[in-house]
């Protein structure tokens, strides 16, 4: 069904972003100008309906990200604005091959005003994609860089959609330039829902922490629960949400968290959070009372439909979070079936609620196996990582195919831990994970290599439009 919703997006994607194309050829047309200036425009008007769509993307719908997945949307919104960028770069490259007349667009003797503009873009749309796919490597602040790549994004539509409006060869018509107005307005509209009007909707329901406790070494589970009538977040066990902790919904501090609690005792939220960076490095002193919003759930990761499943689930680090989620949900509604809980974290006191494991382990029928990457003396555990081998001893290939294999970690073992279970037969729609942030989505994984597949189709499908635009 993921693949389904996937590849229906797809085909819905292509067509929001070429069928305006053609639709502006209807009616009375300007005299032809050779096809590769033609050809350039149609590269022009696809990278900006591209572009447009990227903020609908990013925009936290939770049904979207319910149905498709927030790591799918995420790694196809990197490869779809990559290839974007390749078409509105095109757009003026080619334009002035073909027409060195075109310089006088760029040229502030002619048009200081449209010239600035211009150049404005040109130099803000390698900024906005550099900063996005290095973020971490230029040690950019989450929150301001969020911030400056909403407000970097609109600048550039806007820009985009005055040039193609105030340039009248194809939009000389009023209903034409309206089509445009639309989709800039649709894209425009998403950054302003997702930075304004969805603070202004959580605002309406806030929470307040009710318990910080110690989880593990540097890491806290955070509970909190819903003040005045708010009611409580109905949610699947593996989705997170966006979590704020301060009194203003409008705060930049705002930080993807996967809800550690059981989905059947939802008045009550539990987050675990480990300290990593400035933000969190002081999660431990979050008072009790303290206002917080909650921006959710989100995400396709989730239990099987199927309570019979065998399941397998791996954890590494702090991605025994949506984990718990499930365990304690099953706990609660009673099943017992086949489950293997695979944990690997750097040392025993990384251990996420570790005693607590032990009674699950009991109270379901689990079989807990933990990996420790520096063992202590005397540990009886597994040592090292989570490797092929591993994945051998509980996944055999006589049978995979019937067990669905939950993961979430770090990426590199994400990787390991897909490609293995592809191997033994296990089919991608029973592996299920998700990556949170677009900083990691790089690490694409199988799901994320079909996913850049798709988006070369697209792109190709897309230069073909363009050259049929121009013939």
């Amino acid at each position: 069904m993921r693949r389904l919703n996937a590849i229906t997006g797809a085909a819905l994607y292509a067509i929001v972003v070429v069928v305006p194309l053609f639709v502006i050829l209807l009616g009375p047309q300007s005299p032809e100008r050779g096809f590769w200036i033609e050809f350039g425009v149609a590269l022009g008007f696809i990278g900006l309906a591209m572009l447009s769509l990227q903020s609908v993307l990013t925009a936290r719908y939770p049904k979207l990200s319910g149905v498709i997945g927030q790591d799918t949307m995420l790694q196809f919104h990197r490869q779809a604005g990559i290839v974007a960028f390749g078409f509105v770069l095109a757009h003026p490259v080619v334009l002035l091959l073909a027409e060195p007349d075109y310089w006088e667009f760029l040229d502030p003797r002619v048009n200081l005003l449209r010239a600035a503009f211009l150049i404005l873009v040109v130099f803000a749309l390698p900024i906005l994609i550099v900063t996005s796919l290095w973020r971490d490597r230029l040690r950019l602040p989450y929150e301001w860089w969020r911030l400056g790549h909403g407000a970097l994004a609109m600048l550039i539509l806007v820009i985009g959609l005055v040039h193609i409006t105030r340039v009248h060869h194809y939009l000389s018509d009023p209903w034409k330039q309206a089509l445009w107005v639309v989709i800039g307005t649709a894209s425009i509209g998403s950054i302003l829902y997702a930075r304004a009007i969805k603070p202004l909707k959580v605002r309406r329901h806030p929470y307040r922490v009710t318990d910080v406790r110690p989880a593990a070494h540097r890491t806290w589970t955070i509970a909190l629960e819903p003040a005045n009538d708010t009611a409580p977040l109905q949610f699947r066990p593996g989705q997170f949400a966006f979590v704020t902790l301060d009194d203003s919904a409008f705060a930049l501090e705002q930080h993807p968290y996967s809800i550690a609690s059981s989905a059947m005792r939802p008045e009550r939220l539990e987050f675990v959070v480990k300290e990593l960076g400035d933000y969190t490095a002081t999660i431990g002193g979050t008072p009790v009372g303290q206002t917080a919003y909650v921006d959710g759930p989100y995400g396709s990761l989730h239990l099987p439909d199927d309570p019979s499943s065998s399941l397998l689930m791996i954890g590494g680090g702090i991605g025994i979070s949506p984990i718990l989620s499930m365990l304690r949900t099953l706990r609660d509604k009673g099943s017992r079936g086949r489950v293997v809980l695979i944990y690997a974290a750097d040392e025993a006191e990384d251990l996420v609620c570790d005693s607590e494991l032990d009674d699950l382990e009991h109270q379901l029928g689990l079989e807990v196996v933990r990996v420790l990457r520096e063992p202590p003396a005397g540990w009886q555990g597994r040592r090292g990582v989570i490797d092929v081998d591993l994945i051998d001893d509980f996944l055999p290939a006589e049978g995979a195919g019937k067990w669905h294999v939950v993961l979430c970690g770090p990426p590199p073992m994400m990787d390991v831990v897909e490609r293995a279970a592809r191997d033994r037969g296990v089919p991608l729609r029973q592996i299920h994970s998700e990556r949170f942030d677009i900083g990691a989505a790089h690490a694409v994984g199988q799901r994320g290599t079909q996913i850049r597949l798709v988006v070369l189709a697209l792109g190709a499908v897309m230069l073909g439009a363009a050259a049929l635009f121009a013939w």
